[in-house]
């Protein structure tokens, strides 16, 4: 009967650590980009061409200018993982200090840099 009970105490343990971030319905759909800052101050880089497309099936896509990029994406905690479509499983990480319905804040590093990305949910 212990044997029992430490597998299915395994089991409940092993299918809950597989489960998507609780957060994660809240990345899904289109969002724009409205704010991209460096230490504070505007960086100059047209924040209009970003978008990012976050979809259920765990795939995303992002534009800025004439650049894309697809692949999947996964949460954890605040941490947004990317991985790109034939980037040979290099995985991306941003960290998301703001995910509401209708507001993603990414705060990223560029070589040592601290940036940080601001969306808002697009109606696309």
């Amino acid at each position: 009967m212990s044997r029992y009970l430490t597998l299915c105490l395994i089991s409940v343990f092993l299918c809950s650590s597989c489960k998507n971030d609780e957060k994660t319905p809240l990345l899904y759909g289109s969002w724009q980009g409205v704010s991209w800052t460096a230490g504070g101050a505007d960086t100059g880089r047209n924040v209009a061409e970003v978008q990012f497309v976050f979809a259920d099936d765990g795939t995303y896509s992002a534009t800025y200018g004439n650049q894309s990029e697809a692949g999947s994406f996964h949460l954890r905690g605040n941490e947004l993982f990317t991985t790109a479509k034939g980037s040979s499983k290099v995985e991306k990480m941003v960290k998301l200090s703001t995910l509401t319905a209708d507001t993603l804040v990414m705060d990223m590093s560029r070589v040592g840099n601290a940036e940080q990305l601001v969306l808002v949910k697009s109606l696309r």
